[in-house]
Order: C-alpha cells, then structure tokens, then sequence
C-alpha cells in the first residue's frame, strides 16, 4: 500500500505541475529544456507504476494537461535525433500515448507518430520495436495503431505534413499543413 500512496502522491504533484505550466509557453522554450528534462522524469515515473496505477494517472489528467505530452513528445524526438537517444524518443513516444489516452474525434493520430517512426529510422532503431514497446502503455484502440504503424515502411514526413529543419541547434521538426 505504501508503494500505492506514493504514485498517488506523484500523480497529485504531476497534476499540480502541469496546472502551472502554459503551453504556448513550453512550446516556444529552446530545446532542450527544464521542463523537457521534468516531463522527462513524469514519463519515466509512469512507466515504473502498476497497470493499474498508469490507468488512474491518466484518468486523473485534463486534456489541456494531455496536450503537454504531445507537444513534449515532439520535442523529446527532436531531442532523441539530436542526441542519437533512444530513451529520449522512448520517452517522447511514450508521452504521446499520454496524450492520446482519449482521441478525441478527427484527430488522426498517424500525423504525431510519423515524426517518432521517421526518428527512429534515422537513429538506427527499429520503428516496429520501439511501438510495440511503446504500445504496452496504451490504451487498447491505440495500442492496436501503435503496432500497425511500427510495422509500415511506407512512412515519410512529407506525407504526413511534416517537415525536417536544420538549425544552428540541429534539426527540428516542423508541421507544415
């Protein structure tokens, strides 16, 4: 039970964490940032929780909190890219199946996870393995799409309105419909 309060406390702060922290603002942040490095750190505290304890986490979030992890799993790409990483794109992909814990309608998921899929080719990682992985955190209809869309060799980012940018900071990825 002990094990039990603690997630409870750590979802109670992750929920007071993101009611303090806007959007536009973490979106507009240089890469990487503080708050990248702590969303980092609430994913990895996921993952480390029971079935059970991952379900009541994303019960307890708000759609606005959800968007957080969408916008931080693009950057953790970005991050991962940067840093040849596979625990920062875990990470990211991870924080997108956070977000997309309830899909809400006309969303079409395939846009954000064309970005983790072209990221994981281009560091040397297996898109099929890194989604199956990942998919062991989602809910049912997503899990479905996660191991489907890993599979696919079809993927590039034009195709998905995204775009590769070099910066001075290194690449970034940009959606451009």
């Amino acid at each position: 039970m002990k094990n039990g309060n603690a997630f409870r406390t750590f979802t109670d702060e992750t929920q007071q964490y993101l009611s303090g922290l806007k959007v536009v603002i973490y979106y507009a942040e240089p890469i990487p940032s503080t708050t990248d490095e702590r969303l980092k750190l609430i994913v990895g505290r996921f993952l480390r929780g029971t079935a059970v304890e991952q379900e009541q986490f994303q019960l307890s979030l708000a759609q606005e909190h959800r968007s957080v992890f969408g916008i931080f799993g693009h950057r953790a790409a970005t991050l991962a890219v940067r840093q040849d990483s596979r625990d920062w794109l875990f990470a990211g992909l991870v924080g997108a199946v956070i977000a997309n814990y309830i899909i809400p309608p006309k969303r079409n998921v395939d846009v954000s996870l064309a970005v983790y899929h072209h990221c994981a080719k281009k560091i040397g990682q297996s898109p099929a393995d890194l989604f199956a992985e990942a998919a062991r955190y989602a809910q049912p209809v997503l899990a479905e799409k996660l191991h489907s869309f890993g599979h696919r060799a079809d993927i590039n980012l034009k195709q998905f309105g995204w775009q590769e940018q070099k910066t001075p900071e290194g690449v970034r990825y940009k959606f451009s419909w």
